[in-house]
């Protein structure tokens, strides 16, 4: 390969990794914004069934007032008081007031509003003076920003005949509002809100500010005319935060609740991983090229050697000395390589037992980004010679018998099988053509990812079988009662560097099933497996009998 193309080819490595990193944060983003989605849509069902219930019982409070009135008159509404408490606690706070026919105060369980007070000139009255007929009016919201003095109406109308002979009316304050977006597990922007359908505020948690839009402005009522249900994406005109907003209209009333998510919270719970995505792609970047560097040293040696040994016999010495030099390189890769990563993390360490106390949370953690690169570095290495050694190290194929090698693999997990409590059974297993070391390496790899990924709520339960094929062939098994896997990933699991959970969740560098499927190519054979999402899965391999071809 030509340095040109050595260039090329790591800066392609680099570009490739990135893009990978650029993707998992973007799709990281998605499915974070879509759980957001549909823990809103489970709050706005319930935000509905609790809006319906706390006008149906504020009507149901009303009626009952209006029926002690007009039965007992309103001189003896105290009586009722002391027998049927407003929904105080357990729904919300109200004030209990009744007007005559004038729009003058003639009963009210507010102190401040005393007997005999004109309320003639407010929307309530002119609302059932306007118009005398028996419905329950939703009054909007007054224009306080502060959530503890927000109010609306809710109010229905005393009729004589067809006449207006007075209202009977509720001042209810948003705590229930307050008390339900408490509640809310969106992020400390999001909102939640009714509106009625002719264009007025209810209720809303937290309350607008002062120079809100008005509310004709708004998008809601546009969507609302059209669907019953629905969801938008824009900055908010009550408060200016960008939030997805759901809404549902009421069936029995004439209102729509909506619930909102801030786009700025989803960011926020982002920002750990972006820089643990960034410290890693740094490392890699350094470390590929650093090997690329290496590369391109060895390639011109190569090249100088070669033509070398076109001019001269006497070019095969230093021929004999590129190939030693080749040796030490893969020395270097084991070894040097290793060294620097263990001095960085050595210095880390010391950075975080001496200054610790004397860092910010910020600088604590970039430390700790950077010990944990440096160590998952230094394995990827380790794993990295491993696997291209298998070809190159490994001893002729011979009869082995695979139960020795699941038995050498079995010990050598010893401990972690009892850590995890696992059970592992080793069948009836056939002499094969193999490399023991390599045959026991690949159990051990198929073992230990057995109890890695086990199942949380019962302990990893592992057997190891084998059935013959033809006179041949045999079909190897490990089977456990893991987690499992989709199909989509039977594949790709396969493919170097490849892993489908976070470093978080599962330690590993994504090589093992790799180097496990270099080693059944070695012995001839293939390597796959079958497997449901919580029921486990099965990973079987082939291999030729010891008896004949």
């Amino acid at each position: 390969m030509r340095p040109v193309g050595i260039v090329v080819a790591t800066l392609a490595a680099i570009g490739a990794y990135t893009g990978v990193i650029l993707n998992n944060i973007s799709e990281l983003e998605r499915e974070r914004h879509d759980f957001a989605e549909l823990q809103a849509r489970k709050i706005l069902l319930s935000f509905e069934t609790h809006t319906i219930r706390l006008f149906d019982l504020a009507d149901l409070y009303l009626r009952s007032a209006r029926h002690f009135v007009e039965q007992e008159g309103g001189d003896h509404l105290g009586r009722f008081l002391d027998r049927i408490a407003p929904p105080r606690s357990g729904l919300y706070s109200s004030t209990l007031t009744v007007l005559d026919r004038r729009g003058r105060v003639t009963f009210s369980s507010n102190p401040a509003l005393i007997r005999g007070a004109d309320l003639s000139d407010q929307p309530v009255f002119l609302h059932f003076r306007n118009a005398a007929r028996d419905d329950l009016l939703i009054g909007a919201a007054n224009h306080s920003t502060v959530g503890d003095q927000q109010y609306f109406h809710v109010a229905r109308p005393l009729l004589n005949g067809k006449e207006l002979a007075g209202i009977v009316m509720l001042d209810v304050h948003s705590s229930q509002i307050a008390a339900f977006y408490r509640d809310m597990t969106l992020g400390p922007n999001s909102s939640a809100a009714i509106f009625s359908l002719d264009r007025k505020l209810i209720a809303r948690q937290p309350p607008p500010v002062a120079d809100a839009a008005p509310m004709g402005s708004l998008q809601i009522w546009s969507d609302a005319e059209a669907r019953a249900e629905g969801r938008f994406r824009k900055r908010s005109l009550l408060d200016g935060v960008e939030r997805t907003f759901l809404y549902k209209r009421l069936a029995d009333h004439p209102l729509v609740v909506v619930i909102g998510f801030a786009d700025s919270d989803l960011a926020a719970g982002l920002d750990g991983a972006k820089r643990s995505e960034i410290v890693e792609t740094t490392l890699f970047t350094l470390t590929a090229l650093a090997f690329a560097f290496l590369v391109l040293v060895m390639e011109g040696r190569n090249r100088r050697l070669a033509e070398a040994e076109r001019a001269s016999r006497a070019t095969a010495e230093l021929l004999e000395r590129s190939n030693a030099d080749l040796e030490r390189f893969a020395y270097v890769a084991s070894h040097d390589l290793k060294t620097p990563l263990r001095v960085i993390t050595g210095y880390a360490q010391m950075l975080d037992r001496r200054y610790r106390d004397k860092l910010d949370e910020e600088a604590n953690e970039y430390i700790a980004f950077l010990t944990a690169g440096t160590k998952r570095m230094y394995r990827l290495i380790t794993d990295l010679l491993h696997y291209s050694r298998i070809n190159s190290q490994a001893k002729p194929l011979q009869p082995v018998s695979a139960a020795r090698a699941a038995d050498i693999a079995v010990s050598n997990l010893k401990a972690v099988i009892e850590e995890s409590g696992a059970t592992v059974t080793v069948g009836g297993l056939p002499t094969i053509l193999a490399d023991e070391s390599q045959l026991s390496s690949l159990f051990q790899n198929l073992l230990g990812n057995a109890i890695k990924y086990r199942h949380p709520e019962r302990k990893p339960d592992i057997r190891i079988e084998a059935v013959r094929l033809s006179g041949t062939i045999w079909r190897m098994a490990v089977k456990d009662n893991g987690i499992g896997l989709e199909p989509e990933h039977f594949e790709r699991i396969f493919v170097i560097f490849q892993r489908l959970h976070a470093d978080s969740a599962y330690e590993g560098t994504g090589i093992g099933l790799a180097l496990c499927q270099r080693i059944v190519t070695r012995l001839g054979g293939r390597i796959w497996v079958e497997s449901k999402p919580g029921e486990g899965s099965t990973f079987f391999f082939t291999a030729r009998d010891a008896s004949g071809d």
